[in-house]
């Protein structure tokens, strides 16, 4: 087992819009964190339980997972169940499919030393699937012109193209905490020609070091992210309207602002964090001092508490309804959807502005009503 890769699948939209940025973050500490390792975690329960649905052995990994919960092991079996129902449904076109789990690929062809770890492969006749699994809660994981999927399924190609009449691609992100199930399908020759046109020259530009810099929303995972000059240019156009009051403004500064105002409240929240942790480890910045922060008051001892209270005669625990989320962990998804599927509804969502580029629907304005109307 190869270590990890510099030019990796998962790193890949960030180095194909911002090449040099590979090479720069090489001289800084990855931090981990506690959503990564429950995201590694996750991973593991997954690829226990999918064996497991298909008789492969391998050991329980749940003694040892810190990170445990009833949320993730009904995550786990719902992927397992995807892929399983993937696998049977290949066997209607093909006779002799198979499911690699947590399968090497390889995409050097396009990739110098670029490697990766296909979490479910499903290779048929026709149809090759390429499933990932996604553990995060925040964002909302789209299989469209994902190019890690993209480099999976090229270093699949490698592997099977020969063995297999392969026509597509088919790619799949799971991500249950967000209840996103998004398939996305690649013509073969799409894919191939993609993979020379733009994965090729970028992963070039990036392992030299080369290319220029660019922001977007691949900088969220970058490790420079907090000290990037082209970043801090970037949000800091913003300054040329100097606060100028929204009623003043022409509509093509409120679009520009739109455009960059989230990026900039992002950079500005990564600068104070980095400023935090330096100052932590000694740093003096000049005009600020470390204080310590607000908190809230909290029981040392939570059984000791609810002991005594009972004693004096009162009972120190407040009943609520279980949430839907953690409703279908205790009923399960089928048995939910019988016993509440008619209980349940979803209100409109609070107006909100986005990109053209979101999938989401249109909301009817006043104005558009009143052109109905007329």
């Amino acid at each position: 087992m190869r270590g990890h890769a510099l030019l990796s699948a998962s790193s890949s939209h960030r180095w194909i819009h911002c090449p040099p940025s590979i090479r720069l973050g090489e001289r800084y500490e990855n931090r981990g964190s506690e959503y990564a390792a429950e995201g590694t975690e996750a991973h593991l329960l997954c690829e226990y339980r999918l064996k497991q649905m298909l008789g492969i052995p391998m050991e329980d990994p749940v003694p040892g997972l810190q990170y445990y919960s009833p949320e993730m092991e009904a995550n786990a079996e719902g992927y397992a169940q995807y892929v399983a129902e993937v696998y049977e449904k290949a066997k209607e076109s093909c006779e002799d499919p198979i499911v690699l789990i947590e399968q090497q690929v390889s995409y050097e062809r396009w990739v110098r030393d670029g490697f990766g770890t296909a979490d479910a492969l499903v290779v048929a006749d026709g149809t090759l699937h390429v499933i990932d699994y996604k553990n995060g809660k925040g964002v909302l994981v789209e299989c469209e012109d994902n190019s890690q999927m993209r480099c999976y399924g090229l270093g699949s190609l490698e592997l099977f193209d020969g063995i297999y009449d392969i026509q597509n691609i088919s790619m799949t992100v799971y991500q249950p905490n967000r209840d996103n199930i998004s398939t996305c399908m690649l013509v073969k020759e799409d894919l191939l020609e993609w993979a020379d046109t733009v994965l090729a020259p970028a992963a070039t530009l990036a392992f030299e070091g080369k290319g220029d810099y660019a922001c977007g929303d691949w900088c969220q995972f970058c490790p420079v992210k907090h000290i990037c000059r082209a970043r801090a240019d970037y949000a800091m156009e913003l300054a040329k309207y100097d606060f100028a009051d929204p009623d003043v403004l022409e509509d093509e500064d409120i679009e520009d602002i739109l455009a960059r105002a989230d990026e900039l409240t992002s950079w500005a929240s990564d600068v104070k964090d980095y400023a935090l942790r330096q100052a932590l480890s000694g740093k003096e910045w000049k005009g600020w001092k470390l204080v310590e922060g607000r908190s809230n008051r909290k029981y040392t001892d939570e059984e000791a508490v609810a002991e005594t209270v009972q004693k004096a005669g009162f009972d120190p625990y407040e009943k609520k309804l279980l949430g839907i989320t953690a409703m279908t962990q205790t009923l399960g998804r089928k048995r939910f959807n019988e016993l509440l599927g008619g209980l349940v509804m979803k209100p409109t969502g609070k107006p909100v502005l986005v990109p053209e580029s979101d999938k989401r629907p249109a909301m009817n304005t006043a104005k558009d009503d009143f052109k109905e109307e007329q």
